[in-house]
């Protein structure tokens, strides 16, 4: 009895480990989709932004608008190789974890065939005839009527683990054909990414092409800061539009006291400031509205205060950027960025990674173009940053 019931735990403890295994592959699954559909999102941008970039190609339009729409597949081609990295990553998980499930159910495929052969076996040794003398030598009726409940309770236990043994083989080839089918999904998403990537460094050159007619020619010049100034002008008006909303739990907010003491968004050298600037070869005069701050390409873009995300989008010469307000009327602008980590009405505290380090909208490489506002206010960033 000890031994049957130490068989039996040792049986459920196995199954109990293969519903485990199960599960993780599930999840692996449900991770997978989830994933998919993510990418399909992507494509389905992409294809729709490149169907747009054929049909504007034979309009006159501005470099920077050109720039601006180069940058944009830039960004999306990006989020899409990332999004298949992602998706190769999950593929080789799911694929361990199906080879130490194949592992498992072999070795149990293995270990209830020897034991249906012995099982076998030993029927045919013994042949039928002694269930009959089994029976027939009971002594009396309630004993017959116990070894017939017997003999009935052995054909069952029989004919149950047949049926077990033909679906674990049947479980065994499904997961053999679906890590076959994995492996496939894996090289397909690496083909994809590899193929995205070589477009990627074709807009690339394109949008360095673009950066050196601005920088080198004065009327391409001119009109990228004419449309950085409209740029700026638009920030404004989303700023006015967010002030007619009153946020009532900003209104306590400290940042007034700040001054001298935010925390830096990006680490890295301030390379322009806050002011009018001299062009040194057109002799063209810009106004810089807050700080670009030179940092790696892909760096931690933080909030340099507590506050709530209340616009993220797209300008010409700003690229992707974000407005954090602070309460009182006060807001941060942080431009250039690749990717942006939160969503709007999200809460956020000091320190708090809001977005990555790119270079859409920049003339310059990676620069973190950080703002601080007061309403209609433009405010020196380094008078309120922490002295370095």
């Amino acid at each position: 009895m000890v031994v049957k019931l130490a068989l039996k735990t040792t049986l459920f403890l196995l199954l109990l480990g293969l519903r485990v295994e199960g599960t993780e592959i599930e999840d692996y699954d449900q991770k997978l989709a989830h994933q998919e559909e993510e990418l399909t999102r992507i494509r389905k941008e992409l294809a729709q932004k490149r169907k747009e970039t054929r049909k504007l190609a034979k309009r006159e339009r501005s470099l920077l608008s050109q720039l601006e729409d180069v940058e944009k597949r830039l960004e999306l081609s990006q989020a899409l190789i990332r999004g298949l990295a992602k998706k190769e990553k999950l593929l080789k998980g799911s694929i361990s974890r199906l080879n130490e499930n194949l592992k498992v159910l072999g070795k149990d495929l293995e270990e209830r065939r020897t034991g249906w052969s012995r099982r076998m076996r030993g029927i045919y040794e013994r042949g039928k005839v002694t269930d009959l003398e089994l029976l027939f030598s009971s002594k009396s009726l309630p004993q017959l009527l116990s070894r017939g409940r017997f003999l009935a309770l052995i054909a069952r236990g029989d004919r149950e683990y047949l049926r077990e043994l033909r679906s674990k083989k049947g479980t065994l080839l499904e997961e053999k054909e679906k890590l076959k089918a994995e492996k496939l999904e894996v090289k397909k998403s690496k083909r994809e990414r590899e193929k995205e990537e070589r477009t990627l460094r074709g807009d690339y050159d394109r949008r360095q092409k673009l950066l050196r007619k601005v920088k080198l020619e004065k009327a391409n010049y001119a009109q990228a800061i004419s449309d950085l100034e409209s740029s700026s002008q638009e920030i404004q008006r989303i700023i006015d539009d967010l002030q007619k909303q009153r946020r009532q739990y900003l209104a306590q907010s400290s940042f007034a006291a700040q001054r001298g003491h935010l925390l830096w968004p990006v680490e890295g050298r301030v390379v322009s400031k806050f002011g009018r600037h001299l062009h040194p070869v057109f002799k063209t005069v810009t106004l810089n509205e807050g700080v670009e701050i030179e940092a790696p390409l892909g760096s931690e873009v933080r909030s340099v205060f507590d506050g709530e995300i209340l616009y993220e989008g797209w300008l010409r010469g700003y690229g992707r950027f974000l407005i954090i307000g602070h309460g009182s009327g006060y807001y941060t602008l942080y431009a250039h960025l690749s990717q942006v980590l939160v969503e709007k009405g999200e809460k956020v505290k000091e320190g708090e990674p809001v977005a990555i380090l790119g270079e859409t909208g920049s003339f310059s490489g990676p620069q973190l173009h950080f703002e601080v506002r007061k309403g209609k206010k433009k405010l020196d960033p380094l008078i309120w940053l922490k002295k370095r």
